[in-house]
């Protein structure tokens, strides 16, 4: 059951393009022997890792990462939820605790991946580098509110750091 709820997370209910057939080979080989459901198990999963109980902070670190892409410095977080506007509502609390990392840190860009396993997409939350978003992801619209929702994309490393090294050469 474990090693199923392990691969589940990682391929993002088999929805990332890091998902290989093997996975869910295996996913389903697992959830068979621990007789679970992987829908269900699934849900569990993703519901737990926006639980509306954690600090903003706490959900700024929430599978965090760092990079250095061409002198550019940001960071990047990535929620994997069932329910993005539920998360949305807490903008107003999350966006200065982002800010207050992007100073402290002296990134040039913090971006808060909320990824959403149901609508397969990522509402991308923002701070700095407004035009680098717009660019990076083709987008024509307002990006003032500090947000955008990029359907298909679900992974950190394969969509969104490729998407703004290319950007930035």
């Amino acid at each position: 059951g474990l090693m199923a709820g392990a691969i589940l997370s990682d391929t993002v209910m088999f929805k990332s393009p890091t998902c290989t057939k093997r996975d869910i080979a295996m996913a389903e080989r697992m959830a068979r022997i621990a007789n679970v459901s992987l829908k269900e198990l699934g849900n569990l999963i993703f519901a737990a890792s926006s639980a509306g109980d954690k600090s903003a902070e706490d959900l700024c670190f929430a599978d965090f990462k760092e990079f250095h892409i061409a002198g550019h410095n940001l960071g990047i977080c990535q929620i994997t939820c069932l329910d993005t506007d539920r998360m949305l509502e807490r903008l107003p609390e999350i966006l200065p605790e982002m800010q207050k990392i992007k100073d402290n840190k002296g990134y040039d860009m913090f971006l808060m991946m909320l990824t959403d396993v149901l609508r397969c997409g990522t509402e991308l939350v923002f701070l700095g580098g407004d035009d680098a978003v717009r660019q990076a992801f083709n987008l024509n619209e307002d990006t003032s509110s500090h947000h955008v929702w990029l359907p298909k994309v679900v992974s950190r490393k394969k969509q969104i750091v490729p998407a703004l090294a290319l950007l930035w050469g």
